[in-house]
């Protein structure tokens, strides 16, 4: 059994199997880490308005919170623990390049998402449903001044999407070459943060500010803008239907998300049942 004090997991395509629903079993496994003092901390992509579910599913709300691919940690009471903002002239440059395609481009700030293009996604009315925020979070669509006005300033990400994969590799090249964070979390999408900015500069964060070595850390990912969370943890789990690039860097290979892979590790490896 491994000695670890804290555990961090990324969500789709890890806890969250993609078109399905966080089991049972790892909501029984989050309560029996909570029990043992072992906080269960999500390290997510998305914005704290795409959340509440997560957390009401998962039991894991009141408890901190990496969002934004790392851009913004969230203390238990729901406010900012710490923060790393894209400098405007960084996020006007990057939205200038992805104008240049079409794309739906979101810009991600503290409590507001806005929205441009999104008729170039086919699941836009899907895709918006689930990044409707609650209470004292905004959803601004199809609002250009808005967005250029607002959302280019204090961002904590940009992201282009589109169903097209040749376009989505078109905008990776345009924005390879800016001296920013650039990953993806999926074939569809590509994400722009901060100089360092990512989730495992947030957990190395979270893990001072609570005091925990990082070799008692476990982290578990699926996708690239997993990689880094991977890295910062002493004891790295990629999903079974994780990218390749991502097993490679693991010290643990978890059955697939679908097969609840989160819990079956823990429970072997940290809970010792």
């Amino acid at each position: 059994m491994l000695d670890i004090r804290l555990i961090a997991s990324d969500v789709d395509g890890t806890m969250l199997p993609r078109g399905g629903v966080i089991s049972e079993n790892l909501k029984r496994v989050i309560d029996m880490c909570r029990e043992r003092g072992i906080p269960f901390i999500i390290a997510s992509g998305r914005w704290i308005g795409a959340m509440g579910d997560v957390l009401a599913q998962s039991g894991c709300d009141g408890m901190p919170l990496i969002i934004a691919n790392g851009a913004a940690i969230i203390g238990g009471d729901g406010q900012p623990l710490r923060e790393w903002f894209l400098e405007d002239a960084d996020a006007r440059r990057v939205y200038d390049i992805m104008r240049g395609f079409d794309v739906q481009i979101n810009g991600y700030g503290r409590g507001v998402l806005y929205c441009l293009n999104t008729a170039a996604l086919k699941r836009r009315s899907s895709m918006i449903d689930s990044y409707i925020g609650g209470a004292g979070h905004r959803l601004v669509l199809e609002e250009r001044e808005v967005f250029e006005a607002e959302g280019l300033h204090s961002a904590y990400k940009l992201e282009a999407l589109s169903e097209n994969p040749e376009i989505i590799g078109a905008v990776r090249e345009a924005l390879k070459d800016t001296g920013l964070t650039v990953t993806h979390s999926s074939a569809r999408n590509v994400e722009v943060m901060a100089p360092g900015v990512n989730k495992g500069a947030a957990l190395r964060w979270l893990a001072g500010h609570l005091n925990i070595p990082a070799d008692a850390c476990m982290a578990f990912g699926d996708n690239m803008n997993d990689y880094d969370l991977l890295a910062a943890a002493g004891w790295p789990v990629a999903m079974g239907n994780a990218d390749p690039a991502l097993k490679a860097e693991a010290r643990i290979i978890a059955p697939a998300d679908v097969d609840d892979g989160v819990a079956k590790v823990i429970l072997e490896r940290v809970l010792g049942i």
